[in-house]
């Protein structure tokens, strides 16, 4: 095999790719500050271009001493990240499911991280009342509500009502008139003048939201699934009214991905947003692999 093709060449070049592209990152948008990752990868990257060029990383890797194990370690984190970047930004669900990393596999994010991310001693709180929002979706979602500026969000779940305040609030807070719709089966005792709490049964999910209701709501829409209750038929019933560029989340997705594929099976269209999924490493958010965007009518 031509040293160009070989798979040790590949990627040096996707990281010097990877390296530049964060500098660019650096010097341009965030005004030459960098964050911990942009300057841990940059120093990283810089350690394995002072390696053997001759030979392929990870045989110079493995003739080192001393600090191997992180070394290795490291450069099998970089090997991960330059295959998910690979990928691009929107993805078809099954490619998710395709080599290391898995829904089920390997995560940038531990299991004690993520199931102390909602708070350990109290709960993530908004207005005094528990949001039941991991701390990494609770970054992710106003970068979405700016990015895709909703019309209308709808909010499967409503828990204490403290979720949907939130999101009316982050969305007001950036100029933004979206209209809130929670339904649970239990209405939150709350007011907000941009909140219309719902008192219904998503097993019947027709009679909460009919079809007038979904004809007529302006899009973008942000369709949130956070009841937990008949995942297939929920994303079924709202798949005819949804439109290019709407955006579906189904949080707490690990125990619902047979659900999610049996519905992308039979509505096909969606892809999902590694952007958001990505952004604190792979599946660093309660929606694994279940940031969707519609991609088509």
């Amino acid at each position: 095999m031509p040293a160009g093709e070989s798979g040790g060449d590949a990627l040096k070049q996707a990281v010097q790719a990877l390296a530049a592209e964060l500098r660019a990152k650096v010097n341009g948008p965030q005004h030459g500050v960098g964050t911990f990752a942009d300057h841990a990868a940059i120093g990283f990257i810089g350690q394995l271009e002072q390696l053997d060029q001759s030979l392929p990383w990870d045989d110079s890797v493995a003739e080192l001493s001393g600090r191997i194990e992180a070394l290795k370690t490291a450069l099998q984190r970089m090997q991960l990240l330059v295959q998910r970047r690979g990928q691009g930004r929107f993805v078809e669900h099954e490619e998710r499911f395709r080599g290391p990393g898995g829904v089920h596999g390997s995560s940038d994010i531990g299991y004690f991280d993520m199931v102390a991310s909602q708070g350990v001693f109290e709960c993530l709180q908004w207005k005094g009342l528990p949001l039941f929002k991991t701390v990494y979706d609770f970054s992710l979602y106003p970068m979405l509500l700016w990015a895709l500026k909703p019309a209308t969000i709808i909010e499967l779940g409503s828990g204490t009502g403290a979720s949907a305040v939130w999101l009316a609030d982050v969305a007001a807070m950036s100029g933004l008139g979206s209209n809130v719709y929670s339904v649970d089966l239990t209405k939150p005792a709350l007011h907000h003048d941009r909140v219309r709490f719902i008192e219904g049964d998503c097993l019947a999910i027709e009679t909460v939201f009919d079809r007038e209701f979904l004809s007529s709501a302006p899009h973008p829409w942000l369709l949130v699934e956070d009841a937990h209750v008949n995942v297939y038929g929920v994303l079924t019933h709202f798949h005819p009214h949804l439109k290019t560029g709407d955006y579906v989340i189904v949080e707490d997705s690990a125990e619902k991905q047979g659900e999610i594929r049996r519905f992308l099976a039979q509505a096909p269209g969606y892809k999902v947003d590694t952007c958001y999924t990505d952004f604190f490493g792979r599946n660093a958010t309660c929606a694994q692999d279940s940031i969707l965007v519609r991609t088509d009518d």
